[in-house]
C-alpha cells in the first residue's frame, strides 16, 4: 500500500504543469512573446482550440506586453518651492499635502498588491494541478499569472519610489520648519486674519445647513404630492447645497492647518492639540477621498510634532488626545439611540439619567418622612393621623413629581402616558382592579379621614380594634388581644364600619342584669347608682347628659331585666371587655350586698303515682 501511494504520487508529479517564469523575465519576454504569439496563431490556423480561447490568449498576451512595457513613473514634488522664502508656509503646506497623497496611494498600492498576491496563488493553484479536460486553458492561467506577476513588481517598484520621495520632502520640511522657527517670521496680524476668514466660514456653513434642511422639508412635501418635476429640481439643488457645504469645509480644514502650521513653529502644544481634534471632527464632512487625504495629513502633521515638541511633550499630548478620544467614543456609546419611543430617541445616558432621578427621588422621600417624624416630637399635640397624613402624602407627591422628572429628562412628553394608561386600563380590568381599588380607597381614607390613627373600630362581632398605620394599600389594626391584622383599604369603603371614636372619644356601655320579682324597682336603682358613685371605677362623671342611668328593659318569665348605662372615655388603653367586667362585678357585688335576689331559671318536677 506504501508503495501505491508513493507510485501515485510520482506520477502525478511528473504530469503536473510547472509555471512558465520565462513569460515575466523581463530578459527575454520581448522574443519569447512572439514565439507564444504563433503557437496562438498556429492552434487557431489547425483549429486544434476553439475561436473563443484563441481570442481569450491573445488579450491576455496582448495585456501582459503591455504590462512589461511600462515604465514606473510618480510625480515628484517640486522641492524648489522650499526653496523660496516668501510664501514658505504656503509650500511647506502644498509639501505636506503631497506627502498626504502619497501616503493615501501607498495605502492603496498595498491593498492592491494584497489583492495580486491572492489571485497568483489562485492561478498557480490552478496550473500546478490542471487537469486534461482544461489543457486548452492551461496557457491563459500562465499569462495571467504572468501579468499579475509583473503588476506585482510594478507596484513593489511604485510603492518604493513613494516611500523614497515621501522621505526626502518630509526631511525637507522639517528642516525648513526648523529655519521658520529660528527666525520667527510669524505674523500676528496674520492669525488675526485667518480667525475672521473662519469666522466668516462658519457663518456660511450654518446658512448652508439650513438651506439644506429647507429643501429636504420641501422635497419630502413634493414627494408625498408626488411632484416629480418639482422633486427632481430639489433634489438638484440638495446636491449643489451638499457640494459647496463641503467646500465650505475644505476651506476651513486648509485655514485650520495653517493655524497647525503655526503652533507647531511656536512650538505651542495646547493649541495644537485643540487644532489637530477640531480639524479631525471636521474630516467626516468631506468626501472620502479628501478625508483620507487630509486625514494622513494630520497624521503626518502629528509625526513631525513628536520632533518639534520633543518626546516628553508628544507623550502628554498623545495621553490627552487618546484620553479625550477615549471620552468622546465613551460619550457616543452612552448618548447612542438604544430606541425609538414616540418619535423620541431613547438612549443609555437618558434611562441612566431617568433611574438616577427615581433613586434621587425615593431618597429624598424616605428621608422626608424620616423628618416629619423626627419634627414632630415638637407637637406633642399632634394627632398621629395628621402626622401619618402629611408624612405619606408627602413622600407619595415626591415620588410623583420625580417620576414625571424622569420621564421628562428622557424627552418623553407627559401627553403620551395616556397611551400607556390605556394599554394599563385593559390590565386593570382583567388582573388588577382590586390592587387598584386598595390604592384608591387609601388616598380616600387618607382625606376623607373617617378613620384615622388611634381609632377605635369595629367591623364585625369578631374583628374590633385599634389603628394603628394607614397606608396606600392597607390599614393595620391592633385587636384587644394585642393581635394585628391587615386588612385591605377597599373593605372600609365598600362595607359599614363602626368607628367608636370618629367624633367623640366617650363611649356608652350597656351592661345588662336581672333581679327576682318582688324587688322594688326604685330601691335596685338607688342602690346600684350609690356603689358605683363611691367605687373607684373609671368612667364619666359629673358630666351633663352622660350620667349614669338604670333603666327597666323587660320582664322576662324569671326575672325583671335592667341595664345600666355608663359613660365611658375610649383610648389607645381601652379594653372593653375587661371595663364591662368590672361594672358587672360591681352590680353583682351590690345586690349580695343588700340581700338582692339575683334569679336563674329553676324547674319543678312532679312525680304521678
Amino acid at each position: 500500500m506504501k508503495y501505491l501511494v508513493l507510485f501515485i504520487i510520482t506520477v502525478s508529479t511528473l504530469f503536473c504543469a510547472q509555471i512558465d517564469t520565462k513569460l515575466y523575465d523581463t530578459a527575454l519576454n520581448s522574443t519569447y512573446f512572439k514565439e507564444i504569439l504563433l503557437q496562438i496563431n498556429e492552434s487557431e490556423k489547425q483549429k486544434t482550440k476553439s475561436i473563443e480561447i484563441t481570442n481569450e490568449q491573445k488579450a491576455h498576451l496582448k495585456r501582459l506586453e503591455e504590462a512589461s512595457e511600462k515604465k514606473i513613473q510618480i510625480d515628484e514634488f517640486n522641492l524648489s518651492l522650499l526653496e523660496k522664502q516668501k510664501d514658505l508656509k504656503n509650500s511647506i503646506l502644498k509639501a505636506l499635502f503631497y506627502i498626504s497623497e502619497i501616503e493615501v496611494k501607498q495605502i492603496k498600492q498595498n491593498k492592491l498588491l494584497n489583492d495580486i498576491q491572492n489571485k497568483l496563488l489562485v492561478l498557480k493553484k490552478r496550473i500546478e494541478n490542471i487537469i486534461e479536460q482544461d489543457k486548452d486553458f492551461l496557457l491563459s492561467y500562465q499569462l495571467q499569472y504572468a501579468y499579475y506577476k509583473i503588476q506585482k513588481t510594478n507596484i513593489e517598484t511604485r510603492v518604493e519610489l513613494f516611500a523614497s520621495n515621501k522621505n526626502i520632502v518630509l526631511n525637507k520640511v522639517i528642516e525648513k520648519l526648523e529655519i521658520l522657527e529660528k527666525q520667527e517670521t510669524l505674523e500676528n496680524n496674520k492669525s488675526t486674519k485667518n480667525q475672521n476668514d473662519i469666522e466668516k466660514i462658519d457663518e456660511n456653513i450654518k446658512k448652508l445647513i439650513q438651506q439644506k434642511v429647507g429643501y429636504e422639508i420641501e422635497l419630502e412635501k413634493e414627494i408625498i404630492s408626488e411632484n416629480d418635476k418639482n422633486t427632481e429640481v430639489l433634489k438638484k439643488e440638495i446636491s449643489k447645497t451638499q457640494k459647496l457645504l463641503e467646500n465650505a469645509y475644505l476651506e476651513k480644514v486648509i485655514f485650520l492647518n495653517e493655524e497647525l502650521l503655526d503652533t507647531l513653529i511656536s512650538k505651542d502644544s495646547q493649541e495644537f492639540l485643540k487644532l489637530y481634534d477640531e480639524i479631525d471632527s471636521l474630516l467626516v464632512n468631506l468626501d472620502s477621498e479628501l478625508a483620507e487625504v487630509y486625514f494622513e495629513q494630520n497624521n503626518i502633521i502629528k509625526n513631525i510634532s513628536k520632533k518639534v515638541f520633543g518626546n516628553t511633550k508628544v507623550f502628554i499630548n498623545k495621553s490627552l488626545f487618546d484620553s479625550k478620544n477615549y471620552i468622546k467614543d465613551l460619550k457616543e456609546y452612552f448618548t447612542s439611540t438604544l430606541f425609538v419611543f414616540n418619535e423620541q430617541a431613547i438612549s443609555f445616558l437618558s434611562i441612566t439619567k431617568a433611574l438616577f432621578l427615581i433613586i434621587i427621588g425615593f431618597l429624598f422621600g424616605i428621608f422626608y418622612k424620616r423628618w416629619i417624624y423626627k419634627i414632630s416630637t415638637r407637637w406633642p399635640n399632634m394627632s398621629q393621623m395628621s402626622l401619618k397624613l402629611t408624612a405619606n402624602v408627602g413622600y407619595y407627591l415626591i415620588i410623583l413629581i420625580t417620576i414625571m422628572v424622569s420621564m421628562s429628562s428622557l424627552g418623553i412628553d407627559m401627553s403620551s402616558i395616556s397611551l400607556i394608561a390605556g394599554a394599563l386600563s385593559i390590565g386593570i380590568g382583567f388582573g388588577l382592579q382590586t390592587v387598584v381599588s386598595n390604592l384608591i380607597a387609601g388616598i380616600i381614607l387618607m382625606f376623607e379621614r373617617t378613620i384615622r390613627i388611634g381609632d377605635i373600630i369595629e367591623i364585625s362581632d369578631l374583628l374590633k380594634g385599634t389603628v394603628t398605620d394607614i397606608r396606600i394599600r392597607s390599614t393595620t389594626i391592633k385587636t384587644f388581644d394585642n393581635i394585628d391584622i391587615v386588612i385591605p383599604n377597599s373593605s372600609f369603603i365598600q362595607n359599614n364600619v363602626i368607628n367608636w371614636t370618629l367624633d367623640d372619644s366617650t363611649r356608652r356601655l350597656h351592661i345588662a342584669f336581672g333581679v327576682a320579682y318582688g324587688t322594688k324597682i326604685e330601691r335596685v336603682k338607688e342602690i346600684i347608682l350609690l356603689e358605683l358613685e363611691n367605687s373607684d371605677l373609671v368612667y364619666l362623671r359629673n358630666v351633663k347628659d352622660k350620667s349614669p342611668d338604670i333603666r327597666l328593659e323587660n320582664m322576662n318569665t324569671s326575672s325583671v331585666d335592667f341595664e345600666l348605662l355608663v359613660w365611658v372615655k375610649a383610648n389607645d388603653k381601652f379594653k372593653a371587655n375587661s371595663l364591662k367586667s368590672d361594672f358587672l362585678t360591681l352590680i353583682y357585688n351590690s345586690l349580695y350586698k343588700y340581700e338582692i335576689e339575683i334569679p336563674f331559671p329553676q324547674l319543678d318536677l312532679h312525680m304521678k303515682k
